[in-house]
């Protein structure tokens, strides 16, 4: 017996007795309408004359010691409500050693991302749809911030001065400075120092974001680990909201701002991030429970959001995320081109 049968057998057992919330459905139901949380009105859809709509995605195959890795970020724009073009970014290359390269992945991703979007902004879009938390973008937490030396630091700091004189929309500049790090810094120091470096990078695109792009930008998260509301002592918001039959609306907006956190941003970035400010409400168009952090009007957001709705989803971003996807078949087939035949430990497992 494969331990899939086990595992049947296990889940037939607790069938009724694994559940979401301890607190009755009707009792969250009833903290929502009394504390008046919910608007219970969608504002009529409008049109704008060019929106675009931005994804990122990311992939690698692990082998023994390092990883070959594919980031992307596509953009869609529509023009007066229709699609009228799509753009993208991407980068192929290893990530050496294997440590570290999962929180270094999420980075690369995040600054392709970060530059499309920066892209769709000179191109002129009035609106940038960006798929998850542009505040979760900025407040993720990164261990190099804590695990680098001071000699790391130092040297990454006075990197990053000069990498925003060559600061390019269409690549990732952290790139040009492994050569240099590899020749002073070794084992797991050397992906330590380059990911600190990395992670600069992401924050000053996200920063040129938020200020090129300031009163354009919707982001919209599926998912969201909030307690603003505190409608459940364990539940975040998010769950709360879609666990009971609320009609189409939005919540009450709040401000999420980047100053309430348990660290420092490096360097410049304490001072330069300190007053980003954003609208934060959860919205439901059709069916399903979204998160909004914006920057704009909400009620012209709401507009945006319900022009472009597709089964009560945003269908510019849905249309992003689908193009974007970089596969486990794309990166085989990347391997293949690359003529790349690296071991990884799994042979013996005939996988």
């Amino acid at each position: 017996m494969k331990i899939k049968s086990f595992l049947i057998e296990v889940a037939l057992k607790k069938r009724h007795l694994v559940k979401v919330h301890q607190v009755p459905v009707k009792e969250l139901e009833d903290r929502v309408r009394k504390r008046k949380i919910w608007i219970d009105k969608i504002p009529e859809g409008e049109p704008i004359h060019l929106l675009s709509a931005v994804d990122g995605s990311r992939n690698k195959k692990t082998y023994a010691g390092y990883v070959v890795y594919a980031v992307g970020g596509c953009s869609v724009r529509f023009k007066e409500g229709v699609m009228d073009g799509e753009d993208y970014t991407a980068e192929i290359d290893l990530l050496k050693p294997e440590e570290y390269s999962d929180s270094r992945l999420r980075v690369l991703m995040g600054i392709v991302e970060a530059k499309q979007a920066l892209r769709e902004i000179e191109n002129s879009s009035e609106v940038v749809l960006l798929d998850g938390s542009i505040v979760g973008d900025f407040l993720r937490p990164v261990v190099f911030n804590t695990e680098i030396s001071d000699r790391g630091k130092e040297w990454a700091l006075n990197s990053f001065e000069k990498l925003k004189e060559k600061f390019d929309l269409n690549r990732i500049n952290s790139k040009d400075f492994y050569g240099e790090a590899e020749g002073r810094f070794s084992g797991r120091e050397f992906p330590v120092v380059v990911g600190f470096l990395e992670y600069l990078e992401y924050l000053y695109s996200y920063y040129k974001l938020t200020e090129e792009g300031k009163g354009k930008i919707i982001s919209v998260s599926k998912r969201s680990n909030s307690w603003s509301y505190k409608l459940d002592p364990i539940l975040p918001d998010i769950a709360v909201l879609n666990l009971i039959n609320l009609p189409p609306g939005y919540s009450q907006p709040y401000k999420s701002d980047l100053k309430d956190k348990k660290f420092s941003f490096p360097g410049e970035f304490e001072e330069l991030l300190s007053e980003k400010e954003f609208t934060t409400f959860y919205f439901k168009l059709k069916r399903g429970i979204y998160k909004c952090e914006t920057d704009m009007d909400v009620e012209d957001a709401l507009k945006i959001l319900s022009y472009y709705e597709v089964d009560g989803y945003p269908f510019p971003l849905k249309e992003a995320h689908v193009r974007v996807k970089i596969t486990n078949e794309d990166i085989e087939e990347i391997v293949k081109i690359l003529r790349h035949r690296g071991i990884t430990g799994r042979e013996a497992l005939g996988e």
